[in-house]
């Protein structure tokens, strides 16, 4: 290196040159060293936020672990109960057909019983003419007779009432069993349309939660390519 010193008179250096030369190479010594140092302390402080930023972001993933995994049991449950009202709504269309015979057996029990007392009404007709035809029979058979009649009448329209109200409480009963069977399907088909809705909601969910947990993977791999190199210490002359 070439250093502007004046000769001396007696040989060598001008000291005051020399001393002048030496001061400021001091000086530049330690303004780089001043340099370095803060250099270096900028870059501790950046890798101690990286540090921090990295233990941030793993903690995040780790919470959206915890929330996917919580998710994927959500949807597990989800899709369970989806299949046992599937189940629910099958064993129900069943018992509706069930009662659909119960309630075509109870008709054909009905219309028999309509065919029977059609056939007693013919008997009280001809109890009647054979009646009018023994007008002159003695008075103790008139008497049997007319209660013979009496009591036929009674038990007819004992059985008509009772028909009648058979009849009458077989349809209340068709009724209920209809109703029973329209909301009891009713039900089992809305059961079956919010657990759809709650199981394309988690989905969407955890497509969201995925997409969450690949963008923090993403940005805790770039903190390990955005760490600062340690500077280059000065070489000393």
């Amino acid at each position: 290196m070439d250093h502007p010193f004046r000769s001396a008179a007696v040989g060598g250096f001008n000291k005051q040159d020399v001393l002048t030369f030496l001061e400021a190479q001091a000086r530049q010594a330690a303004q780089a060293q001043q340099e370095l140092s803060g250099r270096l302390e900028e870059a501790e402080h950046q890798c101690e936020a990286l540090r921090r930023e990295r233990d941030d972001l793993s903690a995040q993933l780790e919470e959206v672990r915890r929330e996917l995994e919580t998710a994927r049991q959500s949807r597990d449950s989800l899709s369970a109960q989806l299949e046992q009202t599937g189940q629910d709504l099958s064993a129900s269309q069943k018992q509706g057909e069930q009662l659909k015979r119960e309630v075509e057996r109870l008709r054909q029990d009905r219309d028999e019983l309509r065919r029977q007392l059609e056939e007693v009404r013919p008997d009280a007709r001809a109890y009647v003419e054979l009646k009018e035809r023994t007008a002159g029979v003695e008075l103790e058979a008139h008497r049997r007779a007319q209660a013979i009649q009496e009591k036929a009448e009674r038990d007819a329209q004992k059985a008509r009432r009772q028909v009648e109200q058979w009849l009458q409480r077989v349809a209340r009963e068709y009724d209920a069993l209809c109703s029973q069977v329209e909301t009891t399907v009713s039900h089992a088909a809305s059961e079956l349309e919010k657990a759809g809705t709650s199981l394309e909601q988690l989905n969407a969910l955890m497509s969201g939660q995925e997409e969450a947990l690949e963008g923090v993977r993403r940005a805790y791999d770039a903190t390990e390519l955005g760490r600062p190199e340690a500077p280059m210490p000065i070489d000393e002359e």
